[in-house]
């Protein structure tokens, strides 16, 4: 559902947010999407803040226009999106601010719909590896496994193939990483962060799931920025004097 737009960054908030109904499917391929003037009415946002989101969209490819019709969502061939295009933008980005602010748009999303699609299946498996990442607190490599896999696992619930895709290439690229990662920040926010998007699925309550899922990689993003700071400058340190 779009939603009155609140944020300063308005260009990127009109596109995320019509990024999002495509992904979600509630615009699926073919279909028309609202007029301009529409638009700005429900989102609160001038001509120019959503002719610049609708061209973002059209640059990679997801609608396009027809003479008289408007725009409208393309015919895409998910596939290629899926097992090319996506694994090869994220395994070529080696900068983890970029991919967690990533994570938290899409991740956040993505707990959104598993509250909403969760089936018991899901709910049991979920819980398991929660209590598995418990059980693991004071070992960083177990929990880092644990941890990726819940997140695949709430990417598994929203029934969405674009988030099952990117949960299993970040599942796969990050594990290592967040192994190190814990072992300098600790387990104890994540392990308590995870237990809530847990229970807020498990109740179906996807306002809180998303809630709780952008609070938790908003967090991350402050220690990975932290660390990056921290790396800039000991290397302003050791730099030789001109």
């Amino acid at each position: 559902m779009i939603r009155m737009i609140e944020k300063s960054n308005l260009v990127d908030e009109v596109y995320n947010q019509l990024l999002q109904m495509i992904a979600s499917s509630e615009w699926r391929e073919g279909d028309k999407l609202p007029s301009e003037s529409k638009l700005c009415e429900t989102l609160g946002v001038s001509r120019n803040t959503i002719r610049a989101a609708l061209s973002k969209l059209n640059a990679i490819g997801l609608v396009e226009t027809r003479q008289g019709f408007g725009y409208c969502v393309r015919n895409l061939n998910t596939g290629v999106y899926l097992n090319t295009m996506l694994p090869t933008m994220l395994l070529r980005s080696r900068d983890f601010i970029s991919i967690t602010e990533f994570r938290i748009g899409v991740e956040g999303e993505a707990a959104y719909m598993a509250a909403l699609r969760a089936d018991e299946n899901d709910i049991a498996t979920m819980e398991q590896t929660w209590k598995m990442s418990a059980q693991a607190i004071d070992d960083s490599d177990a929990f880092a496994k644990y941890d990726m896999q819940f997140h695949r696992q709430v990417a598994l619930a929203s029934r969405n193939d674009l988030f099952i895709k990117v949960a299993e290439i970040l599942e796969n690229m990050y594990t290592v990483w967040l192994m190190g990662f814990l072992r300098t920040h600790g387990k104890e926010r994540s392990n308590d962060f995870h237990h809530n998007i847990f229970t807020s699925i498990a109740r179906h309550e996807p306002d809180q799931a998303k809630y709780f899922m952008e609070e938790h990689l908003k967090d991350v993003l402050m220690k990975v920025k932290r660390d990056v700071e921290r790396k800039e400058s000991l290397k302003k340190q050791t730099e030789p004097s001109v």
